[in-house]
């Protein structure tokens, strides 16, 4: 008689053993599901799931809360920049600062007068702007020096790249954000324009930020009547990439109060030089000289060394706006960091290939090309950057890492989205977005206290047109109200623990 108990409870563990193992199964292979949000909101775009990729796992326990097509590796657009940046940031810490060396190659007399040239040794400084320069220049003119009777002398032999050309990525050779990297960069070489209806009701008025006394200007721009809208106001510029004019023509809309637009003309010398001899002559001092490409000798003295802003500060700078250039300026340092100088893009790769290994990152498929993301042949896969988002969380360097990322409708790229509602605030992410690509990635805080790592990725026809961000933000707000069931030591066993949707 007591064989049928013995039997009926051995029955019923094993009873209870399949369905638990049918619950790990069935919640794992939900894990793999896209919430029903996003695959409606993919079927109100007319979009395929095989262009999508995502991962979110949580940061408390690692565990995986989503999982669509991780291991595949797809281009990231800007959310490369968080390779290249945290990799920089464990690497030469939130305290490093670029130095920009000065130097007198000549006598200064008893007037103030360098007879000789003014050298500059870049440092690959990758915000040297227009209020820092003039910072610089003044501490030349409060040592004394009023007058340079000779030229500017550029030293740039920190890096040897190949010839840049503007206009290979997209045809946009005037855009800011193709600017090549510099030893010397300034004010990441842009300038900006103003456009302004004349009083006499028929003229348009141009003025620059900065004003650069070698570069000139021919407006044929004249006004017409109607509101402020149309692609950039109406105005057609034509100028070479490099050149020293430009051209504006075309009608301005009467309706304009101003209206402004970045664009990159003169090359890096010429537009250094321009803003010198603009910002030396606002200090009251004069130059004689042009400029020209040198090295500045080994053993020259320099009279001082400028610093730049600390990492830990220019991080901010360059995430929270996506800025290209400046994070092919410390890419760049990575590699010279690593292998020497000359920094060269080769030594930087293998540079993050060689951080990602001591730090036992497996990113397979993983390709960083220049470092920003700006590429169509960059590659990372979703499961390879919540790796990353996860080291990033647990290192000493992690408040500065995530301060760098923008606050949802608060500051950043992500400044305009969700600026009302339940996801204000809640997350620090990395927008991403290339012609036919768009993705995030960062952390973000869920309703009930809960903070996960994300990473979407979007590679598919004409994403970037507004489709990519709403699958996004339907994501994010599926994410705010997830609610993970409760962990089993079943589910620690198998290695799962994805929850299922609210």
């Amino acid at each position: 008689m007591r064989c049928q108990p013995l039997a009926a409870n051995l029955l019923r563990h094993r009873l209870m053993a399949v369905l638990t193992m049918l619950f790990v199964v069935v919640s794992a292979a939900r894990s793999n599901d896209l919430p029903t949000s996003v695959l409606n909101t993919l079927k109100r775009f007319d979009l395929g799931q095989e262009g999508l990729s995502i991962r979110i796992e949580s940061i408390d326990s690692g565990d995986v809360v989503l999982d669509f097509r991780s291991d595949v590796a797809m281009n990231p657009a800007s959310t490369m920049k968080l390779v290249t940046t945290y990799a920089a940031l464990s690497t030469l810490s939130p305290g490093h600062q670029w130095q920009t060396g000065v130097y007198l190659l000549g006598e200064v007399d008893a007037n103030g007068v360098l007879n000789g040239d003014l050298g500059l040794r870049g440092g690959g400084d990758p915000y040297l702007v227009e209020e820092t320069l003039l910072q610089m220049l003044g501490e030349l003119r409060r040592r004394g020096i009023s007058e340079i009777n000779g030229d500017i002398v550029f030293d740039k032999g920190l890096y040897q790249l190949p010839p840049s050309d503007p206009a290979a990525f997209d045809n946009e050779p005037l855009r800011a954000y193709n600017v090549a990297p510099d030893p010397l960069l300034v004010n990441f070489k842009v300038i900006r324009f103003w456009f302004e209806p004349a009083a006499d009701g028929q003229n348009v008025k141009v003025t620059t930020q900065p004003a650069l006394p070698n570069l000139t200007i021919v407006n044929d721009l004249k006004q017409r009547p109607g509101r402020c809208r149309g692609y950039q106001r109406g105005i057609r510029i034509d100028a070479e990439p490099n050149g020293r004019e430009v051209r504006f023509s075309g009608e301005f809309p009467s309706g304009c109060k101003r209206y402004s637009m970045g664009r990159t003309l003169l090359d890096h010398d010429s537009y250094a030089f321009g803003l010198i001899k603009n910002q030396w002559q606002l200090l009251g001092g004069t130059i004689t000289g042009t400029f020209r490409r040198d090295t500045v000798p080994e053993d020259a003295e320099s009279l001082f060394d400028w610093r730049s802003r600390p990492f830990g500060e220019v991080i901010r700078l360059i995430n929270k706006h996506s800025n290209n250039v400046m994070t092919r300026q410390v890419f760049l340092t990575l590699g010279q960091h690593y292998f020497g100088a000359p920094a060269t893009i080769e030594k930087s790769r293998d540079a993050v290939v060689a951080w990602t290994e001591q730090q036992a990152l497996a990113l397979d498929d993983f390709f960083v090309d220049n470092g920003s993301g700006l590429s169509r042949e960059a590659r990372i896969s979703t499961a390879a950057m919540t790796r990353l988002l996860q080291h990033a969380w647990r290192s000493p360097y992690m408040p500065e890492f995530v301060s760098s990322l923008s606050l949802v409708g608060t500051d950043g790229t992500f400044r305009r989205r969700h600026k009302r509602g339940a996801l204000t605030g809640r997350a620090h992410l990395k927008t991403g977005r290339l012609d036919d690509v768009s993705a995030l990635a960062g952390y973000m805080l869920a309703k009930d206290g809960q903070r996960y790592a994300i990473s979407v990725i979007h590679n598919d026809k004409g994403v970037h047109r507004g489709a990519g961000e709403a699958v996004q933000d339907a994501l994010l707000r599926w994410l705010y109200h997830y609610e993970p069931r409760p962990i089993t030591v079943n589910d620690r066993a198998s290695g799962t623990g994805a929850g299922e949707s609210p």
